[in-house]
């Protein structure tokens, strides 16, 4: 595969294993993240009103989620062949895992939320289900996914190397 963006270009071979794994991994934090975007809106509160975005209660990932996403972090680490896979797979699952929650955040509030009654009447009210989508999915993304992501794959790492040198 090769990368390039302005002045950075890089060369990174992919093997068939490794793309399967960033796949994977790719879907299963999507998974979690919508998961997390149903359970928000399980609440009898967000049941009666329905509200696309609420500041005092954003959704939040639960424990159980935190400690999946961190092995599952880990075991991908593990499984990767070669150290730039590592980094350019974390940040490229990331990124898609991100596009995918935010597609099914802002469907769901049109949908499911039934505001494209009120949204459709403004010509770019797809915009808004998009923003609030977004805010969403970025309440889930950033303090906890990537979080426990970072730590699993720093973990990853260390056991990796700990088992090179054993």
């Amino acid at each position: 595969m090769h990368l390039k963006i302005g002045k950075f270009n890089i060369q990174v071979t992919l093997r068939r294993k490794d793309v399967l794994i960033v796949i994977l991994w790719t879907i299963a934090i999507s998974l979690i993240m919508i998961k997390t975007h149903i359970l928000l809106y399980q609440t009898p509160m967000f049941r009666a009103y329905k509200p696309a975005f609420v500041q005092y209660r954003p959704p939040s990932l639960e424990v159980l989620d935190i400690l999946i996403l961190a092995m599952m972090s880990i075991a991908v680490t593990i499984l990767f062949s070669d150290v730039k896979p590592i980094v350019y797979g974390f940040a490229a699952s990331l990124c898609l895992s991100f596009i995918i929650a935010l597609t099914y955040a802002s469907l769901f509030i049109w949908y499911v939320l039934d505001w494209q009654a009120h949204l459709s009447q403004d010509p770019f009210g797809w915009e808004v289900a998009m923003y609030v989508g977004f805010l969403n999915t970025f309440y889930i993304m950033f303090p906890w996914v990537i979080g426990s992501s970072v730590i699993g794959l720093v973990v990853g790492v260390l056991v990796r190397v700990w088992i090179k040198i054993s």
